[in-house]
């Protein structure tokens, strides 16, 4: 499995670190667009409900009023659905940035020292397979 870009074959610590800080920024606007949307069905709920309501007031027939109630009920069991799925969504922004940061232990030495060493190092071409 090829993770981020490589030279020749080789994966690039830079490219690593890329793509284990992408995982973070995408679990991040994930969670985000889930938190949108289950605010969306309480929005519609609450819409529905006061329609509701209303119509009951009025004394709108009652086959549509509940209807208008039924669907403020459903939208409401729809966000606690989605409320599950921003749970997960805070786990997996969690594992993300953890991810993140042992990517950024274990493999930004290899970097620094690739920035301070004193060695010259081979040429691309020179170490690519053959």
């Amino acid at each position: 499995m090829s993770v981020g870009k490589a030279v020749g074959s080789f994966v690039t610590v830079a490219a690593i670190l890329a793509r284990a800080t992408a995982y973070g920024v995408r679990a991040a606007l994930t969670k985000r667009a889930v938190e949108r949307l289950e605010k969306r069905y309480h929005d519609r709920a609450d819409s529905a409900r006061y329609l509701s309501e209303a119509m009951g007031k009025l004394k709108v027939d009652e086959p549509t009023t509940t209807a208008y109630m039924e669907v403020s009920t459903l939208s409401e069991a729809m966000a606690a659905n989605v409320a599950g799925i921003v749970g997960r969504a805070d786990s997996l922004q969690a594992n993300a940035q953890g991810l993140s940061e042992a990517t950024e232990a274990e493999h930004g030495r290899m970097r620094d020292a690739n920035r301070t060493h004193t060695v010259q190092m081979a040429q691309a071409k020179f170490i690519q397979p053959r």
